[in-house]
Parts: C-alpha cells; sequence; structure tokens
C-alpha cells in the first residue's frame, strides 16, 4: 500500500523510478505506474507506454490508460481507443470515449457514432456525448472560424460524414449552431458590497490566524484583496502572502503580487515546493513589464525536469516576455526543432512568428513533411505561423490527406479552391 501512494505521488522528476515499472506489465504496480503518468509525461516514450497499457489483460489497467491518455491525445492513440471503445468491460469502453472526445477526425465521428446503438446504457451515452462534442465542439467550431472558401473546402473534406452532421450548407453558420450563444459562462461574481470592506492590517490578521473557517476565508480571498486596494508596504505584505504556510494562500498571491508589482516575492515564488503555486507565479512574472533580469531564472526553470505541459508552455512564454530578441531567437529555433516537449516546441514557433523570425521559421518548414512526434499542434502550429508571416508553407500534399480537423482548418488558407503548389 505504501509503494502504491509514492509511486502515484512520484512526479516528472521521478521518472527513472515511474518508468521501468510502467515498462514492466507484469509488475503488481504497473497500474500505478500508468496513472503516475498522465500528467506531467508528454515525451513520446512515456505516450508509448500508456498507449501499450491499452492492450493489458487487466481491465483496470485498460481504464488507467484509457484516462491518462486524455491529457495528451497523442495520434498514435486514436486506434487503440477506438478499439477500447468497443471494450467488453465497460468502464473502460466508458473511459475511451470520454478520451476520443479530444479525437476530431472523420474516422472517429463514424466509429463513436456507430456505438450509439451499443446495448449498455452507459455506453449509448458516452458514444453519444462524444459524437456530439466532435460534431458541434470541433467540426462546426472550425466551419465557423473560416472564411466562406476555407468553409467550401473543409465541407469538402467532410463529405464522408456529412450524414452525420446533419445539415452543413455554406450558410448554415448561425448563431444557435454558436455554443458560446448556447450558453456563455460569466465571469464569477464578486462579494463586493457583502460585508465592509477590510483594511489590508485587519486582512493580514485574519489570514494569520490559522484557526476558524478556512472555507469562508478561502472563498472571499480574492475579493477582500482586491477590494483593499494596493497596501501602502507592499513588502511587508507580499512577505506575508508569499510566506504563508498554506499554498492555496501562496498559490491566490501571485495574481495580486504582479499588480503590485512585487517583483521579488513572485520570482521567489516560482521556486516554490508546491508545483501549482511555482507555475501561477512563473505565469504572472510572465505578466510583469520586460525584465532581462527574470529571463535567466526562467530560462533555468524551463530546463528543470519537472517543468513540463502547460507549466512548460507558461514559461517559456515568460523567458521570451523578458529576454533579449537576439538571445531568444536561436534558443527558440533550436526548441522547436529538436525538444521532447510538445508544447514547448508549438510555444517557440509560435514565439518566433511573434517574433517576426521569417527565416527560422522557413528554416521550420521541411518539418511539415514528418510524421507528429506526439499530436499535429506543431504543424498546425508552423501552418498558422507562416500565415501570420505571410509565408507559403510550400508543398503540403501529405497533410491533404490527414484525418484531423485542425490540420484541416490550418491548412485552409492555402488549400482553399487549389491544390497547396510549391
Amino acid at each position: 500500500m505504501l509503494r502504491r501512494h509514492a509511486l502515484l505521488l512520484m512526479e516528472r522528476a521521478e521518472a527513472d523510478l515511474i518508468e521501468p515499472v510502467a515498462r514492466d506489465s507484469a509488475h503488481p504496480l504497473h497500474k500505478e505506474a500508468i496513472q503516475a503518468l498522465a500528467l506531467g509525461f508528454s515525451e513520446p516514450r512515456f505516450q508509448a507506454l500508456m498507449i501499450a497499457a491499452l492492450g493489458h489483460p487487466d481491465a483496470g489497467i485498460r481504464k488507467v490508460a484509457a484516462d491518462a491518455l486524455v491529457w495528451d491525445e497523442p495520434v498514435a492513440a486514436e486506434a487503440p481507443l477506438l478499439r477500447a471503445a468497443a471494450d467488453p468491460a465497460v468502464d473502460v469502453a466508458v473511459a475511451a470515449l470520454e478520451t476520443l472526445h479530444y479525437y476530431p477526425s472523420r474516422r472517429c465521428l463514424d466509429a463513436v457514432a456507430a456505438l450509439c446503438g451499443h446495448p449498455d446504457e452507459r455506453v449509448r451515452a458516452a458514444a453519444a456525448a462524444c459524437a456530439f462534442e466532435i460534431r458541434e465542439g470541433r467540426f462546426r467550431w472550425a466551419l465557423e472560424r473560416a472564411e466562406p472558401a476555407e468553409r467550401r473546402f473543409l465541407l469538402a473534406w467532410m463529405e464522408p460524414v456529412r450524414h452525420l452532421l446533419g445539415v452543413l450548407g455554406d450558410d448554415d453558420a448561425s448563431e444557435a449552431d454558436d455554443p458560446a450563444a448556447r450558453g456563455r459562462i460569466s465571469s464569477p461574481g464578486g462579494d463586493h458590497g457583502s460585508e465592509a470592506d477590510l483594511e489590508m492590517a485587519e486582512l493580514l490578521a485574519l489570514y494569520a490566524d490559522l484557526d476558524g473557517c478556512w472555507a469562508e476565508r478561502k472563498h472571499r480571498f480574492a475579493d477582500r484583496f482586491r477590494a483593499a486596494g494596493v497596501p501602502a508596504d507592499r513588502g511587508a505584505a507580499a512577505a506575508f502572502l508569499a510566506g504563508h504556510p498554506d499554498p492555496w494562500i501562496r498559490d491566490r498571491s501571485t495574481s495580486l503580487l504582479a499588480a503590485w508589482d512585487e517583483q521579488e516575492a513572485l520570482l521567489g515564488l516560482t521556486r516554490d515546493p508546491a508545483f501549482y503555486v511555482r507555475k501561477s507565479a512563473m505565469y504572472w512574472l510572465g505578466e510583469l513589464s520586460a525584465n532581462r533580469a527574470f529571463a535567466g531564472p526562467a530560462w533555468e526553470h524551463l530546463g528543470e525536469l519537472g517543468t513540463t505541459g502547460t507549466h512548460a508552455l507558461e514559461t517559456l512564454n515568460t523567458y521570451v516576455a523578458h529576454a533579449l530578441k537576439d538571445e531568444a531567437i536561436p534558443r527558440l529555433l533550436a526548441l522547436a526543432r529538436s525538444d521532447e516537449r510538445e508544447p514547448v516546441r508549438c510555444g517557440a514557433v509560435d514565439a518566433l512568428a511573434k517574433l517576426g523570425a521569417h527565416a527560422e521559421v522557413e528554416a521550420l518548414l521541411p518539418l511539415l513533411a514528418e510524421p507528429p512526434q506526439v499530436t499535429w499542434a506543431v504543424h498546425v502550429a508552423l501552418l498558422s505561423a507562416c500565415e501570420r508571416l505571410g509565408l507559403h508553407p510550400g508543398r503540403c500534399d501529405a497533410l491533404r490527406e490527414v484525418d484531423n480537423i485542425d490540420v484541416q482548418l490550418a491548412l485552409a488558407p492555402w488549400a482553399a479552391g487549389s491544390s497547396v503548389a510549391d
């Protein structure tokens, strides 16, 4: 039991302990190892282990694998997930269908739609939800973003599954089909006026008391501190919040520290013991005015083992926000070419485009002819960079055959109305 919990608490920095167990399908802790890979292990070699686990004899391990793959959506998992969606174990089938929400392909939509008549009620419901998400959240969303000529191109690409999409004519893009129009999410309401505003000294005393009703204090934390405004003694308030024993408070304090321009306190929290505090601090550090002194720590943090996924992308963005352009561009080019973390590669391509690095983006265009390492995200980012910089991506015939709506939408500006030429 202790070994199981130890394994489940491990993160990317402990990959050398997790990976051997995840490779050994007969290990008694194999299930926990696959589960531990779910977050922060986006490199292809880890994705391959989760995909392999979809074929494990133990249904519990197959389910854990299907759940784990939802975070990175590797292209190589689509066919195994579709097989898992027809698994005799209902829990496995449902988990696979919930992960397939994020596979916007014609093949996936067709296969999932066929499962809407499954004899098990849970599988039918999961299949219907998956088909709806692909149809409305991905295919119709792409059509709504497209220009008229691009829309015609996308509709032609969707032809094999048009019978599953309903009526999708050239002018069928009304507000009624807009998911955002059907139910916009409003910003969380504040509690201003529900009680007298507290002075900063009172707030610090309230949150220094570690006893009492903390659920209420956390619920009102952001509104109370924002209502109090910028403290006269920002340094003392910043030191109190950044050093609070509750990591939840430290995490929620990062946006306040950024608003108060408390740079050193925010930089210190990028080295906090709690991952989500480090993540928030690094993000908000990137929102401060450009300061070359932050570029070095951000770059160093980007190279650490625990910097993966969205956190790695936010760290890269913070580095770019504070680094000198001449220093950043060659580093970004190297990351886009060879980094194993797909979010970092995509972020590097996007940053090169924003920096106007025409030659560097052009040097990356051969990647469009390569297969995806994990997903098609790098290809999509390169096509977007070309559009932003006014570059032609060159011959992309192989991409025209890719069964993925995101790729086709990114390709549409050049493919609409004619073939992509040299």
